[in-house]
């Protein structure tokens, strides 16, 4: 959740509190009371939500991501070497030609296309496997360059999910603030209108202007955050 997100449920919570604290004030007045646990049920969804945001962080899945193609990048590109050159002592035109790509080539491939070429070389070592033993290909390597493809696409698809799951919570407690917006204008309506206790009526509009005081600045900080949040996911789901 973004700072201004942030404090605006916290800004609820402390409403809440209060009405903990002045229960008998209000709890034999029915609409005030069943509104207040309206209020109640949004703030306990926003930190459903808030949790379900935190947990879904794509950051570290993101690491291990790129640290794994990384590793594959490496493998497939020594194995390609070992078989480019038993392809260019055999004159075997075919390997050469399939072989023919670089590790930085590797690098600027999408994910579907660098999973291609991994399976291609594996299927290739295969083929040449008895061939290939004094270039130093084995079943050992080949296994180990298939694994490391299968953990790629399943971090890759891993990561989708991580941040379908992040996007749908932030959207969600955009939702749910938006609900907490108008169901506290009406709370404050229910409040000045039905409750008498001057003290309760008092502390209750300070809790509820201490969000709005800073709310400026915090909204063009909020706004950048978002900004910036967005495109972190986006590039993210990108890479």
């Amino acid at each position: 959740m973004r700072k201004t997100q942030n404090n605006y449920l916290n800004m609820a919570i402390a409403v809440l509190q209060l009405f903990t604290n002045y229960k008998n004030v209000w709890a034999n007045i029915k609409l005030v009371a069943s509104h207040r646990d309206k209020v109640n049920q949004t703030v306990e969804e926003i930190k459903a939500a808030s949790i379900k945001q935190t947990e879904n962080n794509p950051v570290g899945h993101t690491a291990s991501k790129e640290q794994t193609r990384d590793v594959l990048e490496s493998t497939l590109y020594q194995v390609a070497l070992c078989v480019r050159t038993y392809a260019g002592v055999t004159e075997n035109e075919v390997l050469l030609e399939k072989t023919n790509f670089s590790r930085s080539g590797l690098h600027a491939l999408r994910e579907n296309d660098l999973f291609s070429i991994a399976n291609m070389m594996a299927s290739i070592c295969m083929e040449y496997l008895n061939d290939l033993a004094e270039y130093e290909i084995d079943i050992k390597m080949v296994d180990n360059l298939k694994n490391l493809a299968n953990q790629l696409q399943t971090l890759y698809a891993q990561r989708d999910t991580i941040v379908d799951e992040r996007m749908e919570a932030t959207t969600h407690i955009e939702q749910l603030l938006k609900q907490l917006r108008k169901q506290l204008k009406t709370l404050d309506d229910l409040v000045e209108a039905y409750i008498k206790d001057d003290t309760f009526v008092a502390t209750y509009f300070n809790s509820r202007r201490i969000h709005d005081i800073k709310g400026r600045h915090a909204k063009k900080e909020d706004d950048e955050n978002k900004e910036n949040d967005d495109k972190k996911e986006n590039d993210d789901k990108t890479i």
